[in-house]
Order: C-alpha cells, then structure tokens, then sequence
C-alpha cells in the first residue's frame, strides 16, 4: 500500500471539508441575498435612529467632606470654654458614608420631588414642571403616540387604594413610569480613590437637563445635611421651648421677689424675712436653670455648624452646546450588520437545506 492510499483511508469520509475557496464561492453567491437584507434592514435602522430624539448629558462633580463628627470642635473648644460650654465630648463617627449617596438619588421620594420642581424647556419654549415636560415628550415620541389612549390614561391615573387605608407611599401607573424615567436619567457615581461625587443628568433637553443635575444636587446635599444635623437641630428646638419657658419662670420670680421686697421694705418680721427667703430661693433656682439652658442651648447650636457637611463643587452645572446622543451611525450600522448575518443565514438554509436531493418542504 502506498503513502498517498494510507493517507487517504485515514480519512472519514463522513468528515466535511471546508476550502477558503468554498468560503469565498459562498459569499460571493449569498451577495445578493445579504445585499438585499442589508438594504432591509439599513431603511429599519435608519428609521429607528431617527425616530429617537437628541440626549444631552450634564455632570457636575463634588468634593463631599468625610471626616468624623467633631473632628473640627478644638478650634471653637476655646472659644465655648469662654462661655462654660465643654465641647469636649463631642466626637461621634459619621454615621452615613459616600458610597451611599447614589443610592439617595434612586429612591421614589426624590423622583416625585424633582418631578413636581419648574423647569424651562428650550424645545417646548416655556417654563413647565418636568413632570409635564417628560410627558410631552413622551406624546412627541412615535411610540408614545402609539401607546397613548384615554382608556390607558384612565387606569394609569388611579390609585390602588384610594382611601389610604395601608398608611403607606402609593403612586399611580403613570407616577411609576415617570419615576422610572427619572431614575435613567439621573446616574450618581462615587470615585473611592479621589471621593469625588459625580452627578449625571441625560435628557433631550440641554436647558432641563443641566436644571435637573443642579436640583439633584440640592437634594442631594439637603439630604445629607438634614441627616447629619436632625438630632442637633431636634435638641435646639427642644432646648429653645425649654430656655423660653425657664426664662418666662425666671423673669416671673424675679418680678415677684422685687415686689415683695417693695410691699415689705420697712417690715422687721419673721415672717416677713420667710417669705423673702423663700422667694428668693425660687429666684436663684430659676436663673440657674435658666443660665443651664441656655448653655446647652449654645452647644447644640454650635453642634448643628459643626456636623452641617461641606460640598464643594468642582464642576458646576452647564448647559451643553452638543448632543450626547444618539450614536445614528453606529445604530445605522449595527442594523446593517444584523441584516447581512440574517442573509447568510437565509441563504445558507437555502442552497444547503431545502436543495438536498428528495427534501420536500
């Protein structure tokens, strides 16, 4: 038996074997087919690229302060040590953390928030709500149009309980597609290395979409402050009721002790010297639970300034002069892509599949 004969019984004749020749003969065949499919699916690109509107993106970053509670106090433990204020027990751990601050901008509360705040609109021209203004756009857009009815409108507008019986957060259907709407739009990111917060805004507004990203902001930073100072500025208006009304009970005894001492200056009784005694000990402990009060007053006031956080803005909000998105050509272009292999496909079935010898369809 020859080399060339072994050569030839090693192989299975069940094996298929590919050329580049056939590969090229393939394609060249298939042209037609994938070129037409191509053409198919460029016009369905196209008009899926265009039918979307232009988004504008907005970042505003922020150095946010991350230091424990009282970290600052020894600077002003001086100056309260003038009054008789000891501040120096004041130190506690910053109970929130940065890596949780996007998680403020995703929640159900700041999306309502922000959909009922003014915003004015370069393409409406006018100043709305952005609730309003999402769904305008929504109407302009061909799959809104589509969707739109009144019977849809109708159920989208009620509640699931009507009473409030539950106590808790309800919203309408069309409410929760508005918060979803608002949640893609708005995106929060945390640098761990540098602690930098950027705040990301995308609409098909320039003018909304950098008013958004500044009220995001805001909310943001008003959260954050109203979480770290809500017990200091608790126990200032618990202390401001309590220092007014030992100040009243103060000024009281004092008056009463003053009259008292008028009605009886002549006076050389026993009696008489009880009876001052007894008011002026209701004096002295009344201006010394005043004189308390209003120490503490003055701590928690100077604990409200202290754990207020600081944001330092390192980009401000600007309006964009160029759109975002949307990528057209890529769009445009991954249609086209996804039409060709679609072609291959078609063809492939037909010249291997239903050309067999005795297929039947």
């Amino acid at each position: 038996m020859s080399v060339t004969e072994t050569i030839k019984s090693d192989i299975d004749p069940d094996e298929i074997e590919i050329r580049l020749s056939d590969i090229v003969q393939f394609l060249k065949d298939s042209r037609w087919t994938v070129l037409v499919w191509g053409t198919v699916f460029l016009v369905i690109g196209a008009i899926y690229a265009f039918s979307k509107p232009n988004q504008y993106t907005v970042e505003i970053t922020v150095m946010p302060e991350i230091q424990s509670k009282g970290a600052g106090l020894g600077g002003l433990s001086s100056l309260a040590g003038l009054a008789g204020i000891d501040i120096g027990s004041m130190t506690s751990t910053d109970a929130i953390r940065p890596d949780i601050y996007p998680d403020v901008l995703q929640s159900v509360p700041f999306a309502l928030q922000l959909l009922r705040q003014p915003v004015y609109s370069q393409l409406l021209e006018k100043e709305t709500t952005l609730q309003t203004f999402l769904e305008e756009q929504g109407r302009q857009s061909w799959p809104g149009s589509l969707l739109s009815g009144s019977a849809n409108e109708e159920k989208k507008a009620s509640l699931p309980d009507p009473k409030n019986r539950s106590k808790a957060l309800q919203i309408t259907k069309k409410q929760e597609d508005l918060v979803k709407t608002v949640h893609g739009a708005v995106a929060v990111a945390y640098d761990k290395k540098t602690g930098v917060i950027t705040v990301t805004t995308t609409l098909p507004d320039p003018v909304v979409a950098a008013t958004v990203a500044r009220l995001s902001l805001d909310y943001l930073t008003n959260y954050i402050s109203g979480y770290r100072t809500e017990k200091s500025r608790n126990q200032v208006d618990f202390l401001t009721k309590q220092t007014e009304e030992a100040k009243e009970r103060y000024q009281k005894a004092e008056y009463a002790l003053s009259v008292y001492r008028d009605k009886n200056r002549y006076l050389n009784l026993s009696t008489a010297k009880i009876e001052e005694q007894r008011l002026q000990a209701d004096f002295i402990l009344t201006q010394t639970l005043f004189n308390e009060l209003s120490k503490q007053l003055e701590l928690a006031k100077v604990k409200v300034a202290e754990d207020s956080p600081i944001f330092k803005t390192l980009e401000p909000a600007r309006i964009p002069l160029k759109k975002s998105g949307p990528k057209r050509m890529i769009t445009i272009a991954g249609f086209i892509l996804v039409g060709a292999i679609i072609g291959i496909i078609i063809f492939f079935i037909r010249k291997f599949v239903f050309a067999k010898p005795g297929h039947t369809a």
